[in-house]
């Protein structure tokens, strides 16, 4: 495993999430051992590897997914927004419904209005009363990314997050990271392709 950066940021504010010595494991076999990091207010993480390496597990492990055997992740009371290769959403439910449903279950006070314009933004304004069942790949990538409009979370782990999107949607998901980290927000992002934004730390894990 490789741990490269552009630029680290010093910062007196409060360290989001710690990782100590972790175990990351498929059934028997070990992808990362003794495992270390730390996530500081304003960071960018972007995990890098092959198919297999251990990134979406990796991803798993800090959103608390899988259960860690061995090792601490610690979000020191801070809270997170996972958003896997899955949308997570429910099929037969609307691209609306969706995301005030999902808004009530992290107990956010979202308004309607609100919702409507993470949903301009994203292009499905139109598409609100469409069952997410009915939309395309990269429409349900989109629906599923506008709910980090709807956490209010210091921390999003965001799992191949450009898989299926345009160039206007990847622009989006670019400003909006570049927004949360200027908010003093951080977001772990596991991917193969950089999302090209500056000062990102990168971690390089290698098939052993």
């Amino acid at each position: 495993m490789i741990v490269s950066h552009d630029k680290l940021t010093e910062t007196n504010a409060q360290t989001l999430l710690t990782v100590s010595g972790l175990l990351v494991e498929v059934g028997e076999r070990a992808l990362l051992t003794d495992f270390d990091l730390k996530v500081e207010p304003g960071a960018l993480i972007e995990i890098n590897g092959p198919n297999g390496s251990g990134k979406t597990t990796l991803l798993r492990y800090l959103a608390g997914v899988r259960r860690a055997h061995k090792g601490t992740v610690d979000y020191l009371g801070h809270s997170l927004a996972y958003i896997g290769q899955k949308s997570g959403l429910n099929s037969s439910m609307t691209v609306f419904e969706n995301l005030t449903w999902i808004s009530q279950n992290a107990d956010q006070e979202i308004t309607e209005p609100d919702l409507l314009d993470a949903l301009a933004e994203l292009g499905l304004k139109a598409r609100r009363n469409t069952p997410v069942g009915a939309l395309s790949a990269g429409q349900a990538r989109r629906c599923g990314l506008a709910s980090l409009r709807v956490f209010d979370a210091k921390v999003w782990l965001l799992d191949e997050p450009l898989t299926s999107l345009d160039a206007s949607a990847s622009d989006w998901l670019k400003d909006s990271i570049t927004a949360h980290r200027a908010e003093n927000g951080a977001a772990v992002v596991a991917t193969h392709t950089s999302l090209g934004l500056p000062d990102t730390v990168t971690i390089d894990l290698d098939l052993p």
